[in-house]
């Protein structure tokens, strides 16, 4: 009787372990597959530059992919805070963005991503 138990047991675990090893395996490939590409995400916080790439979704906008990666807070498409850094408007100092080295012409929520774009954040003065 109790080598039928421990029989029983041992199988249990055998399935058990290798049910959980597919799963995870099941769950790279489905994260790996749903990524449409990276993108290379620049920020100028101050002093400070990150410079990375990251990967991003069919149909993400620049907003899907800077709020994917950092704490944003924004107003109509318009990002005012990244990670703490707020603009100011008294100085009119506002987060500004490029898109593969130009000046985006539209606000971060209405620009599609591509594979390959370098997207840079950075605080200007705005020259309205």
């Amino acid at each position: 009787m109790k080598k039928t138990l421990s029989l029983l047991a041992l199988l249990l675990s055998v399935l058990f372990l290798t049910a959980c090893g597919n799963s995870t395996a099941d769950s790279t490939k489905t994260s790996q597959s749903s990524s449409a590409g990276t993108v290379r995400l620049i920020v100028k916080e101050g002093d400070n530059t990150t410079d990375e790439k990251v990967s991003f979704q069919k149909g993400d906008t620049v907003m899907d992919v800077l709020k994917a990666n950092y704490k944003v807070k924004e107003s109509k498409g318009f990002i005012t805070v990244i990670d703490g850094v707020a603009q100011d408007e008294e100085k009119g100092l506002y987060w500004m963005f490029d898109v593969n080295d130009e000046l985006a012409p539209k606000t971060a929520d209405k620009i599609k991503v591509k594979d390959g774009d370098k997207i840079e954040f950075y605080q200007s003065v705005y020259k309205g």
